[in-house]
């Protein structure tokens, strides 16, 4: 019992979000008591505010993405703050327009990247702080809240110029434990006791994130303009390792065979069940893999067992007719060569192929920069971050009419910070997010009753205080739920030994944070996101990446002379549209008015949509990796195949835009060879 709970925890803590969580609790705390102490207790605690909500827009990136995040974080909090702490200073109207503004804008440059999202979210939080720290001198709080930014992106700065892979490393630990949780998953594709469509629904979404990982490391390292000199060998070791990530995960995507007809084919034997013990024993291989560790040797407890497994079942690919031993020898094949890569993982040694791609072609792999054109265009209600960014500006505006008209404006701090945390563009995401805040409210605020009624000395208190904040952060990326209760206590303790009046305190977190609650839901009955748009806009560019991947593969099956460029090209985007649908098409599911007439037709999408891309990366890895070795006529017939499964696909899209619902059966009644 204690070795599993032992074996849960350290994996937690050897994360990069860990790890950043206990460099930022020393970052707030060492100077801020400093200044606490020896210099002023007001200027102290805005400047640990704007420690704390700087350490939380850090994401892992390399120098590019943490200069990109101070140039942009540091002048909003500044204009965030000098403007509200003014308004508020002055008790002037002003204040509410301002916080529509700063609701609207904020929100709206998300369009900019996930990196800008995230300082835009944390810009509106400086508002709410503000507004609940009453600052008497603006100016003073403003620069105290600015210097606080500014000292913890120099701190941020110097530890990325010294471990400049630092967050690749870790990015490249993320994906290699997706491969296992994927080889993992893939075990229910051979057994016959679990329903298909729920294992292609599992599939989809861990393609998700497996996707999303990779698109973390190739974003990381194909960034870095080292990889552009030949002197540079560690660039180059990172680089294959991408290489190898990639042809691995190709390698666990594609299919050469539908799954009913590898069940159907395959039955009455022990062929699946070795299949299966196979696939265990790869993913806790895969699992195990360390590219960092001192060693040189590669030790896997399990590979004589792997390698008799193989063995046997290729001694099965003479049993049976023709259909079945093809079959087998391409199972075969498949896992010996996740094996190989394996241990190509590995090795410390670059290994090129003549797959590998010219330097020059790397920027067209990571994702394009947007701009001021980008936000332009969406300036139309057609814009789901547009409609978005309206919801914010009402509610935060309504929010502050609010306190504006309460005894304190302050109490209006945990309205804006619930409407701020908790509003998402979508239903369902903000009812998740209300669940949490609120729940984890309650516990946060009973847990502190009792810290207050069984300790009274304000040391032990500020001890407890700082452990909370501590966990706040190292929670706040995993578990939302969590990091609310941590948080609630380390303020509700924090304003009893600055204020004292526990009463007051606990009312108006409990009482503003529901009603704040209560705005969101609204705002999304009264805003929606237009699912339907959504879906359209996704599919539609889907299905045209299926058509082009599919013409590529056929163009270079016809001249036999492959375009690797072409190929791994179209995969990613492919597998990025893919993604981005199936996120699409899961929230619509979700929508609590029209997603429930739709919620079959949507899991019969996905899963045409996941066998699509499957087969698709069979057939460019038949060419790839086999060579032209399938008959011309086989060939065809995968391809009419594939096509038949692209026009349902398309077919199912449009009518679902039509906002009718589906009759689940489908049309293609072709056989999979």
């Amino acid at each position: 019992m204690t070795n599993a709970i032992y074996g849960k925890i350290l994996p937690f803590l050897k994360l990069e979000s860990s790890q950043d969580a206990l460099r930022n609790i020393l970052v707030i705390l060492l100077p801020s008591v400093f200044l606490f102490f020896f210099y002023d207790s007001h200027f102290a605690i805005a400047f640990a505010v704007g420690i704390l909500l700087s350490a939380l827009t850090d994401l892992p990136g390399n120098k590019r993405d943490k200069v990109k995040t101070s140039l942009f974080c540091i002048p909003i909090f500044f204009i965030t703050a000098i403007s509200i702490s003014t308004a508020l200073h002055a008790h002037s109207w002003i204040i509410i327009p301002l916080l529509g503004l700063f609701g609207f804008i904020y929100t709206l440059i998300a369009l900019l990247g996930f990196r800008i999202n995230v300082v835009g979210n944390l810009g509106l939080i400086v508002a709410s702080f503000t507004i609940g720290l009453r600052p008497e001198d603006p100016w003073a709080f403003t620069i105290a809240v600015t210097a606080g930014a500014i000292f913890f992106f120099a701190v941020s700065l110097i530890q990325v110029y010294s471990f400049p892979f630092r967050s690749l490393r870790f990015a490249v630990a993320g994906g290699i434990q997706q491969m296992a949780n994927l080889i993992r998953l893939k075990v229910d594709c051979y057994d016959e006791q679990v329903p298909l469509a729920q294992t292609y629904k599992n599939l989809s979404a861990l393609h998700t994130k497996v996707s999303d990982q990779l698109e973390s490391v190739r974003s990381l390292l194909l960034r870095d303009k080292k990889l552009f000199s030949e002197k540079d060998q560690a660039s180059k070791l990172w680089l294959a390792k991408l290489y190898q990530l990639i042809d691995l995960y190709e390698l666990l995507m594609a299919v050469d065979n539908d799954y009913e007809q590898v069940r159907e084919v395959l039955k009455g034997d022990e062929t699946l069940a070795i299949v299966r013990r196979s696939l265990v024993l790869l993913s806790e291989e895969t699992a195990q893999l360390s590219l960092w560790k001192r060693s040189s040797e590669v030790c896997f407890p399990k590979r004589q067992e792997l390698d008799g497994l193989l063995q046997q079942l290729e001694s099965k690919k003479h049993e049976g007719n023709f259909e079945k031993q093809e079959l087998i020898q391409s199972i075969c094949k498949q896992l010996r060569q996740v094996s190989a890569i394996l241990l190509q993982l590995e090795a410390k040694v670059v290994q090129s192929d003549q797959s590998w791609l010219e330097s020059k072609n790397f920027k067209d792999f990571v994702a394009p920069k947007a701009g001021l054109g980008t936000i332009w265009n969406n300036l139309t209600f057609k814009s789901a971050i547009f409609s978005y960014a309206v919801r914010m500006a009402i509610l935060l505006m309504l929010g502050g009419l609010i306190g504006y008209y309460l005894p304190e404006f302050r109490y209006a701090s945990w309205i804006l910070l619930t409407i701020i945390l908790v509003a998402r563009p979508s239903y369902n995401n903000t009812q998740k997010r209300n669940y949490q805040r609120i729940i984890g409210s309650l516990i946060g605020i009973g847990l502190s009753f009792l810290i207050l009624y069984l300790i009274t000395d304000p040391i032990s208190l500020l001890v407890i205080a700082i452990v909370c904040l501590y966990l706040f952060l190292l929670f706040n990326r995993p578990n939302y739920l969590v990091c609310v209760i941590f948080i609630t206590i380390t303020i509700l303790l924090g304003q009893h030994m600055y204020e004292g009046k526990l009463v007051d305190i606990l009312g108006s977190r409990v009482a503003f944070t529901l009603l704040g609650s209560i705005f969101a839901v609204l705002g999304c009955l009264a805003i929606p996101i237009n699912h339907y748009r959504s879906i359209q806009q996704n599919t539609h560019s889907l299905v045209e990446h299926f058509r082009t991947y599919l013409q590529k593969i056929q163009e270079g099956y016809a001249s036999q002379n492959l375009n690797y460029y072409d190929l791994r090209l179209m995969r990613k985007f492919t597998q990025a549209s893919l993604a981005q649908s199936y996120d699409a098409l899961e929230e619509f599911a979700k929508d609590p008015i029209s997603g429930k007439y739709h919620k079959k037709d949507v899991v019969h999408l996905q899963t045409l949509a996941y066998r699509i891309n499957a087969l698709l990366v069979g057939l460019s890895i038949q060419m790839t990796k086999l060579g032209f070795q399938i008959h011309p006529k086989l060939m065809e017939e995968r391809m009419n195949y594939v096509e038949g499964l692209i026009e349902e696909t398309e077919e199912i899209s449009e009518r679902l835009q039509s906002k009718k619902p589906l009759f689940i059966g489908g049309k293609t009644g072709k056989v999979w060879r």
